[in-house]
């Protein structure tokens, strides 16, 4: 094979577990990605580990491997410097706890990575914006290992570019610390496979290190006193009982042979001792995730994270504020800076009001709060003279209609309500707010966003950059879209982009696209949406001049529909189908059984795979395979590729024949949902129980399963205490008011059956529609 110019240098040190070593310098190696070196440092490791490098090494037959050999052990961050002298390719990756490579997401990688020549890359991480907030982080253990970092030499000034000796890990982190403030960064997606049997890595004393970092590059004066003051106490953390450091000891041994529930024990007994030990906290944090890792864990970190952030009150509080009508702002202020455009829009004083701008805002569910205090802060930054309000109210289960009454009654900022009978979507909401639109721009938002001085006067500009820019958004505090997060400064006013939120966008009123409405009530239909305007020449693009506030989750954590992660894979294998090219299921001819089907293109909708894949895993499980399975002494790692697979294939009895061995390890949440949907599916209830029990409460998918077979099982009390409990977290669930009917239906009560179903189809007409229940919806 003809090679690649080198283009990226892979540096790897002997300092993580032999096994997990291995695994990804094969998967390394097998990549059809030529344009790669791999630099390896051998750091004087033990004779049975250096030997096996040096023999795999030279079975590999690749000249652009460089292995490097250490007499005297010098430390991963010497290591690492060594390694960049040797590197020759313009990128730059140290992976750490990464596992396994993955080419194809590589690839894309390395084009996003093009397009922006003068960008940093992370993965899967959000760089905190000041010293202290790095040090923040590193204090509760949030910092990402040297796997998630990507860096450009060409980028990077030779003297800041170097791995700092003085630590044992973390060496990407504190390289980013050092390096954030002066250079662009981008977020983009793992392309690697972190490793299941996670090793920890604290900050430990590292802290010290970071703290002093810290300390240097700070340039306030006041803050680098508040860094000093912690660094006096940074490293003196030391175990008052003589036996707590053996014990401590004994716990980062547990942890990196993967026995997370003893090292929890042991290290709850610790902490009684020393209840601040930063170390240890950190280790009780790790073994949690590793008895609890989340079924799909970006987006539901996510989640739980828009969750805990979100400041607006319940609609049930009694905190909760009473129904406010906005001030309308639009006639003073007249000498602030923010009025100005709105101000030299508005046409000379006669009868006839001229609107320049709309707003549209879909609601529904509980989300009269949210509502209120966006429109709020919408009254604070546009002028009743030119802008033009719209609600969408999908069929809200508040008060929201009475206080959009008051609204209307006070004829604030031109205010339009369309109301939905049932909750017609967020798609179908901004395509029912673009026809009613009478503005030349109309601005979409969430209901449970808070809006900035200038967001019409910078996002309008945005439209005269280019006659081809379709949308333009503004900066967010929190989003996964790389090219709207806030807190760094941009010298471009505007970047263009291939995506952005749903949360905050501004288009023009004629614009040819609509919003599919084949997605439901969410996820995936901005994608759709964004796709479709690349897909018709349109841009898309970024105002880097104003940012806005989202309360992410606040309508959609209400709704619960985090309790159906199908809702999410349905969505997704639908885009997938739309946008991208139809993958070829091939299982690939070499390799163990693990390694071929670990290679095998993975459906994106696991609860409904295509028959393509199906076949061909049917057609790679000969008697042969299937014989060899059997008779294998599986490691946990094979056995945590193979059974998903026999899983969504439904080959039922296989998989039979390898679930005893899994009783034996512990199971990522993703697997315990696969075993608990399929059995569910089949009504194997008894089989459902048995991973309920392991998955405990590792996410609240698992109670909605729990409470689903409660109901069919016709246990009253504790079908009703459970649906209490997910009630009172999740208001205005329809899945959790379908079997509140359910269950009302089984003790007999019709009315309140038919008040609950007609509430699930109010606010979830595709999942719940009248004509599929026996219950007369009235509204």
């Amino acid at each position: 094979m003809k090679h690649q110019p080198i283009k990226v240098s892979v540096l790897l040190t002997t300092h993580i577990p032999q096994h997990h070593f291995f695994r990804l310098l094969n998967s390394l190696q097998d990549s059809d990605y030529s344009g790669m070196e791999m630099i390896i440092i051998d750091d004087a490791a033990q004779a049975e580990f250096s030997g096996k490098i040096h023999d795999q090494v030279e079975s590999f037959q690749n000249d652009r491997i460089v292995l490097l050999d250490h007499e005297h052990s010098t430390g991963r961050g010497n290591c690492l410097n060594e390694a960049l002298h040797q590197a020759t390719g313009t990128f730059l990756w140290a992976p750490e706890q990464a596992d396994r490579f993955n080419s194809r997401l590589f690839r894309e990688a390395l084009n996003r990575f093009s397009t922006d020549p003068a960008a940093v890359w992370v993965m899967d991480y959000n760089l905190p914006s000041s010293s202290t907030l790095w040090l923040e982080d590193a204090l509760d253990g949030r910092l990402p290992d040297d796997s998630c970092f990507v860096w450009n030499r060409n980028v990077l000034e030779g003297r800041s570019l170097f791995y700092n000796p003085f630590l044992t890990h973390l060496h990407g982190a504190e390289l980013a610390m050092r390096v954030q403030e002066s250079h662009v960064w981008h977020r983009t997606d793992p392309f690697f496979v972190i490793d299941e049997n996670q090793w920890l890595a604290p900050v430990g004393l590292n802290l010290e290190e970071f703290y002093r970092s810290a300390h240097r590059i700070e340039q306030d004066s006041s803050q680098k006193e508040v860094i000093l003051e912690g660094l006096k106490t940074a490293g003196q953390e030391k175990p008052t009982d003589p036996n707590s450091g053996d014990l401590l000891t004994r716990c980062r041994q547990l942890l990196a042979q993967d026995d997370a529930k003893t090292t929890f024990e042991l290290i709850n007994t610790f902490l009684k001792k020393e209840p601040r030990h930063r170390e240890a906290i950190q280790i009780k944090v790790t073994a949690l995730e590793k008895m609890r890792r989340h079924v799909e864990a970006a987006e539901l970190k996510h989640s739980l994270k828009h969750l805990k952030d979100s400041e607006a009150p319940k609609p049930d509080s009694k905190h909760a504020e009473p129904v406010q009508i906005p001030v309308d702002k639009s006639h003073h202020k007249e000498n602030e800076d923010s009025d100005t455009t709105d101000k030299e829009l508005k046409e000379p004083e006669d009868e006839t009001k001229q609107i320049a701008q709309s707003v549209v805002i879909p609601t529904t569910g509980i989300g009269k709060p949210y509502l209120e205090r966006c429109i709020s802060s919408l009254s604070n930054v546009a002028s009743a003279e030119i802008t033009e309000l719209i609600v969408i109210d999908n069929a809200s289960i508040d008060d929201t209609f009475d206080y959009l009454q008051q609204l209307e009654q006070k004829q604030f900022m031109n205010i339009r309500v369309v109301t939905n009978p049932s909750n017609a979507g967020f798609a179908a909401s901004v395509n029912q707010g673009l026809e009613t639109a009478s503005g030349k721009v109309v601005l979409v938002a969430h209901n449970d966003v808070e809006f900035s001085d200038g967001i019409f006067e910078h996002l309008r500009k945005g439209f005269e950059q280019d006659e081809n820019i379709a949308v333009v958004a503004p900066l967010l505090n929190e989003t996964e879209q790389a090219a709207q997060r806030s807190g760094k400064d941009e010298e471009d006013p505007f970047l263009l982009t291939d995506q952005v939120d749903s949360c905050c966008f501004m288009v023009r009123r004629d614009l040819p696209v609509s919003m599919s409405e084949a997605y439901g009530l969410a996820y995936f239909e901005m994608d759709d949406f964004c796709s479709e305007i690349r897909d018709q020449g349109g841009l898309i693009a970024v105002s880097t001049s104003v940012a806005v506030t989202h309360h992410a989750g606040a309508t959609t954590g209400a709704m619960g529909l985090r309790l159906s992660p199908q809702r999410k894979w349905i969505n997704r294998a639908a885009y997938n189908a739309k946008w991208n090219e139809q993958p070829v299921y091939t299982v690939p001819n070499q390799g163990t059984i693990a390694d071929r089907l670990e290679r095998l293109e993975p459906p994106t909708d696991p609860s409904d795979p295509p028959e393509e894949w199906k076949d061909e895993v049917n057609e790679f499980l000969t008697d042969e395979v299937k014989t060899k399975i059997m008779r294998s002494d599986l490691s946990r790692r094979e056995l945590l590729v193979i059974v998903p697979t026999l899983l969504m294939a439904d080959c039922r009895e296989l998989l039979r024949n390898l679930e005893d061995r899994l009783d034996k390890i512990d199971l990522p949440p993703s697997l315990l949902m696969l075993f608990i949907h399929f059995y569910y599916e089949k009504n194997i209830y008894s089989r459902c129980r048995h991973y309920l029990e392991k998955a405990e409460n590792s996410h609240p998918a698992f109670d909605m399963y729990r409470l689903k077979i409660f109901v069919d099982d016709k246990q009253t009390n504790e079908a009703s205490e459970l649906l209490g409990q997910l009630m009172e977290e999740y208001p205005a669930s329809p899945d959790l008011f379908a079997l509140a009917a359910k269950l009302y239906e089984h003790a007999g009560d019709k009315d309140e059956s038919k008040s609950f179903a007609a509430m699930a189809n109010q606010l979830d007409p595709v999942s719940y529609p009248p004509e599929e229940s026996e219950f007369e919806v009235k509204f």
